[in-house]
């Protein structure tokens, strides 16, 4: 029998962090440099710890709990991620999706502050319990905006000179 030759291979990696995951032990870092730091460092843990960049309030436990509780996704679309949170304590969720300012989060249907976690991600405080949390994208509106400037001064334009030629034409 043949043997085949490829110079392709296939690698799995098992460190990888789940989309979604609720952590009781987070560390507050508002400066960058400190968090890129913080992150490359080879003793930090990444499935035990997420960093937030965004200060937050929620009461913490004096000693973490080793499960935080479990996250399921109740549906994902590109614009409303919905998910479903049994935290055993005070957590903070973290959705492995790229941070935006127009994302926008709500629990259990009350806004709550979105947060920037491990650097580009987002994630949201959750209390104890269960909980439905809906992130939701809200385009900006300033493109809109320049839109309507524009049409503005183009119809302006036009209205000046549809004006100025019915002054040369006349008599």
């Amino acid at each position: 029998s043949d043997v085949c030759s490829s110079d392709l291979a296939l690698i799995e990696f098992t460190g990888a962090l789940p989309r979604a995951q609720l952590f009781t032990n987070w560390l507050v870092q508002t400066n960058d440099t400190e968090v890129l730091n913080l992150l490359t460092n080879a003793a930090f843990q990444p499935h035990q710890t997420v960093v937030v960049s965004t200060p937050f309030s929620l009461a913490t436990n004096s000693a973490p709990a080793t499960n935080a509780g479990e996250v399921k996704f109740l549906s994902y679309a590109p614009k409303q991620i919905r998910l479903a949170a049994n935290a055993t304590a005070p957590s903070v969720l973290l959705l492995n999706d790229k941070y935006s300012a127009n994302w926008h989060v709500t629990v259990d249907g009350r806004p709550a502050d979105l947060l920037r976690c491990n650097y580009l991600m987002r994630g949201v405080a959750v209390p104890a319990g269960q909980h439905e949390i809906e992130f939701h994208y809200t385009s900006p509106i300033t493109g809109l905006y320049v839109t309507f400037a524009g049409m503005a001064t183009a119809l302006a334009l036009l209205g000046l000179v549809l004006f100025t030629r019915q002054l040369d034409s006349a008599p």
